[in-house]
């Protein structure tokens, strides 16, 4: 599974902004995307690939939270500009493309990989450069990660997620929910910043139940669970019971709305109304002269021969005919 805007992003960034083909067309988001895609199919070796993207216009976190992303500085017009570039070169490899509107490209990802994940036979990675996408890792579902830069990718699991942040793949939901994300302008509760979130989840597990536990020493519903309705007496023995600071417990009492608001916020969904097929996917099957021919258009010219060598990597010897194609190729 391919994030598109994810890798689209991290691959303007990280090229010379002045890249472009013949006729001036700036393309270093396109060369960027092209060549972590043929990394991907050189290391990798699918037997199946999807990508999804996001579209322009509102999602449902918008509609919860009209402030989401509302302070992210937007992308460089120049950027925008290279998506369709991008979506023509997966088109051409006859890989299909999943959208939905109102849904961004994590919750299509996050709904294919829930219709696979239970499938034994099925070995998922997710290629990405987002760190939001962690909380899908499970069993046989992975991240590709383009953690250091465009071609050093490496495979995240499990047992990376623990050893880096002493957590496990679906608390990075309660994390963004304690902490927030400034990225993302999800708020979190103000006060709490990661160290904190964590050792609170750690501590708790969940953001249900550490407030279930709050709750349940108050002696109230989670529902009428705010802070006016408590005094400092009530909070520090809730604190001392928990064994957590009362100002933590005062910060979590005060902006328990807006905590359960960032946890839906940061949950990627898993249910987006998708007509999705296996076989749709199925990697292999495309027009190689007219990839070609694009790959020239866009003066892609040295990624012709890698290309051609992800396609050995996985077996897929080229014709006769071909090979003299490449080879007139070579000589232009």
């Amino acid at each position: 599974m391919i994030d598109g805007n994810a890798i689209i992003h991290r691959a303007y960034h990280a090229l010379p902004p002045n890249m472009s083909n013949s006729r001036g067309e700036l393309t270093n988001a396109v060369y960027g995307f092209t060549t972590t895609l043929i990394k991907v199919l050189e290391d990798l070796k699918p037997e199946h690939i999807a990508c999804s993207f996001d579209l322009a216009g509102p999602t449902f976190r918008h509609e919860a939270y009209s402030d989401y992303k509302a302070t992210r500085v937007k992308a460089d017009q120049e950027l925008y500009d290279q998506i369709p570039r991008v979506k023509e070169i997966v088109k051409t490899m006859n890989i299909p493309i999943y959208e939905k509107e109102g849904f961004e490209a994590d919750d299509v990802v996050g709904t294919i990989v829930e219709r696979l994940k239970d499938d034994k036979n099925i070995q998922i990675y997710i290629v990405s450069g987002d760190k939001d996408i962690y909380q899908l890792i499970n069993g046989n579902v992975l991240v590709y990660s383009l953690r250091h830069g465009l071609n050093k990718l490496e495979i995240v699991d499990h047992a990376t997620i623990y050893e880096e942040y002493n957590l496990d793949p679906h608390d990075f939901i309660d994390l963004k929910a304690l902490a927030g994300d400034p990225s993302d302008n999800i708020p979190g509760v103000p006060g709490i910043g990661p160290k904190t979130a964590t050792e609170l989840i750690q501590k708790f597990d969940t953001l249900d139940n550490l407030y279930g536990q709050i709750a349940k020493l108050l002696n109230c519903s989670l529902n009428n669970l705010t802070m006016q309705q408590f005094n400092n007496e009530m909070v520090e023995s809730v604190a001392k019971e928990l064994k957590v600071k009362p100002r933590i417990i005062q910060l979590l009492l005060t902006n328990k709305d807006q905590a359960f608001l960032s946890q839906k916020l940061a949950t990627i969904h898993r249910d987006v109304p998708i007509d999705f097929s296996l076989e749709d996917a199925k990697w292999g099957d495309y027009d190689r002269d007219k990839l070609k021919a694009l790959f020239e258009e866009l003066g892609f010219r040295s990624l012709l021969a890698r290309f051609g060598v992800a396609e050995a990597k996985q077996g897929r010897k080229p014709t006769e005919e071909q090979k003299k194609k490449d080879e007139q190729l070579k000589l232009l």
